[in-house]
């Protein structure tokens, strides 16, 4: 709080993230009652804390590989037994053809440090399922083999990591990330969670609703922020809103939640509109303004004047959300530029478009690109280690080349969307 006012910015603050969603509350709870001392907060703070997107996803992602950890184990311990020898792997690949199967994907060998890894491991490793049952008969070193139950939770939980990679993928693969990206990623993580805890499998429906839980305590803090995000996008608006809240919470209770959203908007679009008439003229000054009828006599209908002035200008403030929910969406296309956008049309909507500045500017995200995938701090797995300094530099020039050329194709895609793997024998 001391640096906050030190930098003269406490006044300025619309929002703060943070990583966790239980270990800041209390620093939280702290910072918005100083900061309520001097100044309301907008929404009475429903906005100002916001947590860290791909925090939440990356913290669903391992929860699920520990759920998996002991399974995870026999498979990881399986390839690398296939991969200990050229023998044993033209072996497997022997038993692979024989069981039909025709898979383009090698046997690949996690980095436990890197949970993206881990799910390419279960991902591949279940396409070969049928010839790692087959193993133990040729191989009988080899013992480390999975029941069906066991390879259905890998399917499982392969399956829901995958859609927490592509969802990683959006956020970190952003140069410039805007909050109304993160809406319809965070509620498709919903929509699969609710369907994941309908599981007749015991052991997949425990895990998924330990997951809900966690996920639950996060989007009770951040779904509001998150749609009004998406509201200020012009090609959602609140029919974004509307498809995922049927979708989520079902067409009985969906109403109610979406016109919490909707009176959530309404009531900071007139907390802005206030802060921007605060900043015309007073009442005291705006007399003078007004046209006078006569030089030195009484105008009876001076204060119908100023009474005209200030009831059309509250009608045309409350028509600019209204105006803006009422046209038609903007056709959706990959190439739109959201601040563009908002830049173009803020002769539009005045005060609609200072709402845009503030929400569309708040960090939703945090983790860095780098960082989005890794389980640990920035520490180098023995096989990073051990490459020769020739090669680590032929690799950082060859994926920077990489970085350019993809960003060249498509400036919309990042670098951290284009992660280098390295697979040793």
């Amino acid at each position: 709080i001391k640096c906050l006012m030190d930098w003269d910015i406490d006044c300025k603050l619309f929002a703060m993230t943070f990583d966790d969603c239980s270990t800041y509350d209390d620093t939280v709870f702290r910072i918005k009652e100083r900061l309520s001392q001097d100044r309301p907060l907008l929404k009475n703070g429903q906005l100002f804390d916001v947590r860290c997107a791909a925090h939440i996803v990356k913290s669903i992602a391992q929860d699920a590989m520990e759920a998996l950890r002991d399974v995870t184990h026999k498979i990881r311990d399986s390839v690398k037994y296939v991969k200990s020898s050229q023998a044993t792997q033209g072996k497997f690949n022997e038993i692979a053809q024989q069981v039909g199967l025709n898979s383009q994907k090698r046997l690949f060998l996690d980095c436990p440090m890197r949970w993206n890894s881990t799910y390419l491991m279960l991902e591949t490793a279940s396409e070969y399922r049928g010839a790692f049952s087959l193993l133990q008969e040729h191989e009988t070193d080899h013992r480390m083999v999975l029941t069906e139950k066991e390879w259905e939770w890998v399917s499982s939980v392969a399956g829901y990591m995958k859609l927490c990679v592509e969802i990683t993928n959006v956020f970190s693969g952003n140069k410039c990330p805007t909050a109304n990206i993160y809406f319809p990623e965070i509620c498709d993580l919903h929509i699969h969670l609710i369907e994941w805890c309908k599981s007749e499998d015991d052991f997949i429906s425990s895990v998924a609703l330990k997951i809900k839980a966690k996920f639950d305590k996060y989007w009770s803090k951040c779904s509001l922020a998150l749609a009004i995000a998406a509201i200020l996008d012009p090609r959602f608006k609140m029919k974004l809103v509307e498809y995922y809240y049927n979708a989520i919470y079902g067409s009985d209770d969906a109403p109610d939640h979406i016109k919490d959203v909707s009176d959530g908007i309404k009531e900071l679009f007139n907390e802005y509109s206030m802060c921007s008439n605060s900043l015309d003229q007073n009442p005291a000054r705006l007399g003078g303004n007004l046209p006078s009828t006569s030089n030195g006599t009484r105008d009876r209908l001076k204060g119908f004047d100023k009474f005209l002035h200030e009831t059309s200008r509250s009608q045309s403030v409350i028509s600019d959300l209204d105006k803006y929910l009422e046209e038609p969406v903007f056709p959706r296309n990959y190439d739109f530029n959201i601040l563009n956008w908002w830049k173009v049309h803020t002769p539009r909507y005045p005060i609609l478009s200072m709402i845009a500045r503030d929400v569309l500017g708040v960090p939703v995200s945090i983790v860095a690109p780098e960082l989005a995938f890794s389980t640990g701090g920035r520490v180098l797995d023995h096989h990073w280690s051990s490459l020769s300094p020739d090669t680590r530099q032929a690799l950082i020039c060859g994926q920077d080349w990489l970085r350019k050329e993809l960003e060249e194709t498509n400036p919309s895609t990042s670098h951290s969307a284009l992660p280098l793997l390295i697979e040793t024998n």
